[in-house]
């Protein structure tokens, strides 16, 4: 609103009658065709009332709401225009969007005002093609401090006073409007590609009509729907009759090809090959969808004509408004290898608790027996002690060494007789206790090559201190171990000088 106008409305504040033109503008000061032509815009805005006595017109403050007053709580920018396009009016959004508040705008061309919106050559087209019978709408897409906006600009025919016409151009702001369509495009586009694309096969179906029949069922007075299904297993199967494929995508094609793509006959070709525990699944999903649940997995299995069967593991999305069941997205993928590698793995493990078993009882049997060979042998050294303890209260001289000539066993008699009472001879080498190599070969050669035991030959003894000992060496017994090697035993019976 300019200063003439509001001038104008404080001088009619000021007064209870109704003023004409000339008066209203001798108190103002203004040109009385320009009060003529304020006061045309003020009453099509509402704030002023005309009288009309005779050809005389008088003006007075209106007592309502001014339309002004109602144009300008609106965020929307409007602005009204005559048929020659000149700006009647234009509201405070409008005049803050474009930074217009301080400047004369009334009067002025709107295509002459260069404004980001209403100066555009969609509106300007918009406005020159107007009709008074139609309303236009345009999406228009402008830049504003770095960003991206769209305006809904709308045309149309308004009458503000009986027998004038303007023209209404307002423009509201839909940039979240457009921002959520266009999201929603593409999220749409993102979908049917995923959809289409994906690598196993999804098939959007419609199971309303099943729920539509257990609404049914329920109001004629059935309370427990899935004891009824299971003492009505054909119940089942005419529900499974009511599933409605709508869509599938390429990955399904080839399994439709048993009904000829024909996706509505498909599960009343299924139902004969499916296996019992498969009819059951489908009540379970059946009762879950109902009953609210918004997710559904369950296997599946059938046999073909040719006797093979088949198995399936079968994942079910709600994604239907109000859960009325109509949109469902079904998809499936066959795991019959995994399936058949599953049965033959507990086969394999079968097979293997068998012979772990076999081995278990082998170990047990073998365990027996080498608790026998180790009482054996615990026997067998508790009679070496015996042995020993006898052979040493015999008195008698006795060693015995391997065929390396290396001393596994003297007696105690045998130590004292060579002077090792205290250290003993066993671990050391047979030719400790010859004088020199000559006799040590005697032996060695009596020992080695003489197989005839109870034999005996005349060597002397080293005794540890350095002195000589005249003894017959007497061949006892020798023996042959596991590993090949021999060990001998020899009894020595000194010779008294």
């Amino acid at each position: 609103m300019d200063v003439e106008q509001k001038k104008i409305l404080s001088i009619l504040s000021q007064t209870k009658k109704p003023l004409m033109i000339k008066d209203i503008a001798e108190l103002s000061g203004i040109n009385r065709h320009t009060v003529a032509r304020k006061l045309d815009t003020l009453e099509i805005l509402g704030r002023v009332r005309k009288f009309q006595i005779g050809s005389a017109k008088k003006y007075s403050l209106t007592e309502t709401v001014p339309v002004s007053s109602l144009i300008d709580i609106s965020n929307d920018l409007i602005i009204i225009l005559n048929e020659k396009w000149h700006v009647h009016y234009m509201n405070k959004s409008a005049l803050n969007f474009f930074h217009l508040s301080d400047q004369p705008v009334i009067g002025k061309r709107i295509d002459f005002l260069r404004l980001d919106i209403f100066s555009s050559p969609e509106v300007i087209q918009g406005i020159k093609e107007f009709s008074f019978q139609k309303v236009t709408k345009i999406e228009l897409e402008i830049q504003k401090n770095g960003l991206d906006l769209w305006y809904e600009i709308t045309i149309m025919n308004i009458s503000l006073k009986p027998g004038s016409l303007f023209i209404a151009v307002t423009a509201s702001n839909v940039t979240e409007k457009v921002i959520t369509q266009r999201k929603l495009i593409e999220n749409e586009a993102i979908y049917r590609s995923l959809f289409e694309n994906a690598p196993i096969p999804i098939n959007k179906v419609d199971i309303s009509q099943v729920k539509q029949y257990i609404d049914t069922l329920k109001r004629s007075g059935i309370v427990d729907i899935r004891s009824y299904f299971e003492q009505n297993p054909d119940e089942i199967i005419k529900c499974s009759h009511l599933i409605k494929v709508r869509k599938i995508n390429k990955k399904s094609h080839d399994d439709y090809q048993v009904v000829n793509g024909d996706y509505s006959k498909i599960m009343e070709f299924m139902t004969p090959y499916l296996t019992k525990e498969t009819i059951d699944s489908f009540k379970n999903l059946f009762i879950s969808l109902y009953e609210g649940s918004n997710y559904f997995q369950f296997p599946s299995s059938f046999v073909t004509s040719k006797g093979i069967k088949r198995h399936f593991l079968n994942f079910v999305a709600d994604a239907s408004p109000q859960n009325d069941l109509s949109r469902i997205y079904f998809s499936y993928l066959e795991v019959t290898g995994q399936k058949s590698l599953q049965l033959q793995l507990l086969q394999n493990n079968k097979d293997l608790i068998g012979v772990t078993e076999e081995v278990i009882a082998h170990d047990a049997e073998i365990r027996v027996q080498i608790d026998e060979l180790r009482n054996q042998r615990n026997d067998a050294e508790k009679r070496n002690i015996l042995h020993t303890h006898l052979l040493d209260a015999t008195h008698i001289p006795i060693i015995m060494f391997n065929s390396s000539m290396v001393i596994t066993w003297t007696s105690t008699e045998m130590n004292y007789l060579c002077g090792y009472a205290d250290t003993g001879l066993y671990g050391e080498n047979l030719r400790t206790l010859f004088s020199d190599n000559s006799e040590f070969e005697q032996f060695y050669l009596f020992i080695t090559q003489n197989e005839l035991i109870g034999r005996y030959t005349e060597v002397s003894l080293l005794h540890q201190s350095g002195n000589t000992l005249s003894v017959l060496w007497h061949h006892v017994e020798n023996i042959t171990l596991s590993d090949g090697k021999k060990t001998y035993a020899a009894m020595i019976q000194k010779i008294d000088s």
